[in-house]
């Protein structure tokens, strides 16, 4: 397997950090590029009833403090070879997941899992899940730690 594009998709929590950490290494190991994506999820409340420059203000700055974040994600890769790109979308996480590493030409998607299950996964759904069923390349999944009893 040659993998030249390597995808992670970050939510900013440790699960994802703890991902991108792993994508970083496996990026490192195959020499590849390293695209770190945040997908701004519109709030359910900028609907038909929110006046528009409200609406477009509020989604600006969820924008730029998400790209504040990302730019802080990942600083050691500054003094590795590995290349890190990063961008920030606006839409559904995982369409905007699956359509980034299409236009990217993604080799292997990284990320999280949440390690939901039962009435909880039903409810909530998940991002993972979705990527995994609708991506252009293998996913890699990474499950938070067992939690220690």
């Amino acid at each position: 397997m040659d993998i030249r594009r390597i995808l992670a998709p970050t939510d900013f929590s440790e699960y994802s950090r703890d991902a991108i950490r792993y994508a970083h290494e496996l990026a490192q190991t195959f020499g590849a590029t390293l695209s770190l994506l945040h997908v701004v999820e519109l709030p359910p409340y900028l609907g038909e009833f929110t006046p528009s420059t409200m609406g477009e203000d509020l989604l600006g700055d969820l924008e730029r403090q998400a790209g504040a974040e990302l730019a802080q994600v990942l600083p050691q890769a500054q003094e590795a070879a590995t290349e890190v790109t990063r961008s920030v979308v606006t839409g559904s996480p995982s369409l905007k997941i699956v359509e980034t590493a299409e236009a990217e030409h993604a080799d292997l998607i990284v990320m999280a899992t949440h390690g939901r299950t039962g009435l909880s996964h039903l409810m909530v759904g998940s991002v993972a899940e979705r990527v995994v069923r609708t991506a252009p390349c293998p996913v890699l999944t990474i499950r938070p730690a067992a939690e220690k009893a």
